[in-house]
């Protein structure tokens, strides 16, 4: 016993120091340091609100956040808040009905994602379209973190991987993988750094080729408007606005865009890599009718490692330093890059690596690309 007593004394003044060095150090002005670090912590009953930080925390409309089991379904027109990330388990379905608008808390780390198995089936009208936007009275770019959707397609990954954020499985061997539906949907002010980078507004991780993506605007986004990682989802009527990059795709996605519609972004238009360079499949896809509107900076197609099989057809390209630059790597795995004539206006067209590419496919003769040149197309009226 007498022994004993020295380790314990030592042991409570220890605590003794660590709770007064606690008070010391998260208490300024009378409040926790917490009550002002945007993270729900401590016994705050919102971010930054209630407890001990004696903030009134505010009541937001219809709340989502958590986890979606079994099935839940947003009626139309009306307006819910999401205000924490938003997971859709296996076997579990979110159904958003036409009209509905999701206001996101911003800068709190929001963000839906669907988990494998998990279905998002958003059907929104040309009359009433599904909105996701900031809720800030001020809104930006970078708000929120977007739409992240965890398919069972193959990637050239081998077995399931994880992604990046909230570590959630993807990819697998069902290349008709059914993850979402997203028709007439507007996600704006997307693209939150989280774990130090920009999310994509549309994050789409081994998605299979029955799902479905026709009728998206996508604009205001900090980081990509359209990440994909493998699988075979395919794109439809696709209108991406003010961007800081576009289109990004890497581990062998194989399917096809038609009808785009691309204007205002900041760098890498068109970015195609593989960050297992030696295995497959390979990326591949068609792009046909598409317009994109400069400036940009770099090139509209980088193909930053491994190769690529890519078909090009009916572009519109105007105000582009560069039409394609190709790493080392790239150029020597490069399996085919087919060119329809495209059409450039204000851009000083070359490629940068390797020079000695044929450049045949600069033509004089105006193509329509998504539908009407510079101007926006028909289809695309629903946007206003």
């Amino acid at each position: 016993m007498l022994r004993s007593r020295p380790l314990l004394l030592s042991v409570l003044l220890a605590l003794m120091g660590v709770l007064y060095s606690c008070d010391e150090a998260e208490i300024v002005d009378g409040l926790s340091v917490t009550c002002n670090d945007g993270i729900q912590n401590g016994d705050e009953v919102g971010v930054d609100c209630g407890g001990s930080c004696g903030k009134f925390c505010p009541v937001y409309e219809n709340p989502l956040g958590g986890e979606i089991i079994w099935r839940t379904v947003l009626r139309t027109g009306g307006v819910y808040t999401l205000t924490e990330p938003l997971l859709i388990r296996d076997e579990s379905q979110l159904e958003i009905q036409p009209g509905v608008t999701i206001k996101v808390v911003p800068n709190v780390g929001a963000y839906i994602a669907v988990g494998q198995g998990g279905q998002l089936n958003i059907y929104g009208s040309a009359e009433q379209p599904v909105i996701f936007e900031s809720l800030s009275d001020n809104p930006s770019a970078g708000d929120w973190g977007g739409i992240q959707v965890m398919g069972q397609a193959i990637t050239n990954e081998s077995g399931v991987r994880l992604t990046e954020v909230g570590n959630y499985l993807y990819g697998g061997g069902d290349d008709l993988d059914y993850s979402i539906r997203l028709t007439y949907v507007k996600i704006h002010h997307a693209g939150e750094v989280i774990n130090q980078s920009p999310m994509a507004a549309l994050g789409l991780y081994g998605v299979g080729s029955q799902s479905i993506v026709d009728q998206v605007e996508i604009s205001q986004a900090l980081g990509a408007g359209v990440r994909i990682v493998g699988g075979t989802a395919n794109f439809h009527r696709l209108y991406l606005n003010d961007l800081g990059e576009g289109i990004h795709v890497s581990n062998g996605w194989r399917g096809d865009f038609k009808k785009t519609f691309i204007s205002n972004i900041a760098s890498s238009p068109f970015r195609f890599e593989e960050y297992l360079a030696s295995d497959e499949p390979n990326n591949k896809g068609l792009f046909e009718d598409l317009t994109f509107l400069g400036p940009s900076v770099g090139s509209l197609v980088h193909l930053k490692s491994g190769g690529a099989d890519l078909n090009l057809k009916n572009w519109y390209v105007s105000q582009i330093g560069s039409f394609l630059s190709l790493e080392e790597d790239a150029f020597h795995r490069i399996d085919s890059l087919q060119v329809n004539p495209i059409y450039f206006t204000g851009s000083a067209v070359n490629l940068i690596t390797p020079t000695s590419l044929s450049t045949d496919f600069i033509i004089q003769s105006e193509n329509q690309g998504a539908g009407s040149g510079a101007e926006k197309p028909i289809w695309l009226n629903w946007t206003n």
